[in-house]
Order: structure tokens, then sequence, then C-alpha cells
């Protein structure tokens, strides 16, 4: 298949503990990572999309199933010895995270994969590195980039904590045309606590984006700098809501070349996603108009 959108990044398996629902419940290995959630989007923005992945042979055969009955989809995937697994607790302003487990690097794997217009690189913990940053700017038009994946390491309790290499980051943004920071993860990296100023520390020459889950999200593009407002919605789960985001803002803006249309398209189909607990896929509703609606709260911030 000739693909107009590839992403990259492992396909995980999550278990969760969510302490917002009364009382807090376990659930046993949900499908999760950046690709998976990127799923639910696909049958909406009937766009052909490729995901370059790798999971392990102890994959259950259901999530299999679920994966290969989606239409547009084509799964490029390096069988490893296991796959990537995490345990979340998610509290309502915080979470947890450990890892689990680890499926292979797949940057040699990738290397051997078709380009297409767009990519999407949204690596979960250590899968990718700056080669296959090179191989996806020379391979495609438009490059997305959610940094989250680069921005990890483990402390001694295997706990997901924040390592920041700025000179490897700073190569890294300027491989890609979107950028996806969530708010604390720019204001370390940035050395800024008001969004304003967040945004003026990080490079001008391409579209950033820093999220705010409820708050919304701001952007700089061509030096200027703008702030939407989420639409109002019961959240269940907000895990993959940003994964969803740069999915849709990356098949609009393939159509439309319109960054603005673009990101509020993909604001309205986060929002569907965060009401969902699960990984299905999105329903069928009127998400430009959607858009439309959340392109009316866009404001100035300079």
């Amino acid at each position: 298949m000739k693909a107009d959108l590839n992403i990259i990044s492992h396909i995980v398996l999550d278990d969760k503990i969510i302490h917002s629902l009364n009382p807090g419940k376990e659930t046993q290995s949900e499908l999760g990572g950046p690709a998976a959630y990127s799923t639910m989007a696909i049958p909406v923005i009937n766009l052909k999309t490729r995901i370059i992945t790798a999971i392990g042979k102890d994959f259950p055969e259901a999530f299999i199933h679920y994966l290969s009955a989606i239409e547009n989809l084509e799964i490029e995937t390096l069988i490893s010895e296991n796959t990537t697994r995490f345990h979340h607790e998610i509290y309502p302003k915080y979470r947890i995270l450990r890892l689990l487990a680890q499926a292979e690097n797949i940057d040699e794997f990738v290397q051997k994969q078709k380009g297409a217009k767009a990519c999407l690189i949204s690596p979960v913990y250590k899968e990718i590195t700056s080669k296959t940053a090179t191989w996806a700017k020379n391979n495609h038009e438009i490059v997305g980039l959610d940094i989250q994946g680069f921005l990890r390491s483990v402390d001694n309790q295997n706990r997901i904590v924040w390592e920041y290499q700025k000179d490897e980051i700073q190569w890294l943004i300027k491989q890609a045309n979107f950028i996806k920071f969530s708010f604390h993860e720019a204001q370390p990296f940035t050395a800024q606590t008001r969004l304003e100023d967040m945004l003026k520390k990080l490079p001008k020459d391409n579209v950033q984006i820093i999220t705010m889950g409820k708050g919304g999200l701001a952007y700089s593009n061509e030096g200027s700098m703008y702030r939407l407002q989420a639409p109002k919605v019961k959240e269940k789960d907000p895990t993959g809501a940003g994964d969803v985001l740069m999915t849709a803002i990356l098949a609009k803006y393939i159509h439309t070349n319109d960054v603005d249309f673009s990101i509020a398209y993909g604001m309205a189909l986060a929002a569907e996603k965060v009401q969902l607990q699960r990984i299905q896929t999105l329903p069928s509703k009127g998400y430009s108009e959607i858009a439309e609606t959340i392109l009316e709260t866009l404001t100035k911030l300079n």
C-alpha cells in the first residue's frame, strides 16, 4: 500500500489504575502507545496510514485482530522478544508511569521502509534515535514530532522521569514541521513559567504546539503565538489524546495546508478521544464543524 501517513512508535501494553473512578479500578493489558491511539482517528481522517513498530511474542491475538480490521491501515512490524509495557497510576492532576518491559529498537527496521507524504515520530521510550528523525525528514514532505519519548528516562524503581538533553532536542526540533510539547514538558525545557515566554524560547521556523489538557493549547506559527480553548467535555481518560491530536493535525494539513484549521481539527478529535476509556474507532461526527467552533476561541498572545 502506498501510504499518505507514516507513524513511527512502539505499540504497547498498558496496565492502568484510574484513581478518578470511585473506587480506582485497575485494568489489565490494554492496547496503548501513540501508534495504537492513532488508529482511533484513522477511519475518520480517511487517509492511507502505515504504522512502523515492534511488538513481542506476548502481544495478545485479540489486539492483532483489532488492528488488522482497520481500513486504510498497514502495519510494518518487527517481532521482538517482548512488547513494550507500562503500568499507569492516573490521578486527576498527575500520573505515575512505570516501564515494565521493552521491545527492540527499530531504527534499522525503519530505514527499510517506504516514505509517504507525512510522518509522525512519537516514541514511547528509546525505540528510535536521531537516525529515524533524519530518515523521516529525507523521505516525507511534512514531519510531526511528539517530543515526549525523547525526554524519558527511568529511576531505580522503573518510574518514568524526565531527562533533558537539550542539544539533542534542539536538533530534533529542527527536523520537523509540527512539534508537540505538553505544558509540563515545555516548562523545564525552556526554563520559563509563562506560556508566551515558553513559545518565545522555541524555534520560529516551524509550528510549536504546547498542550494543556482541559486548558486547550497554544502554538506559534511564523513568529506569531496563539491560544485555542478545548471543548468542554466529560473526560474519562486523557491517555492518547495527544496522539490523536497529532495524527489528525497532519492528516488535515496534508489536505488543506492550513495550520490554524488543522490544529483545531486535531483538537476536535482529541476532545472526542478523552471521553472514551479504551481504544476504539472514534464515532462519525461533524469534526470540521466542531473545529470551526474551536477556531472561534482563537486569541493572539503577542
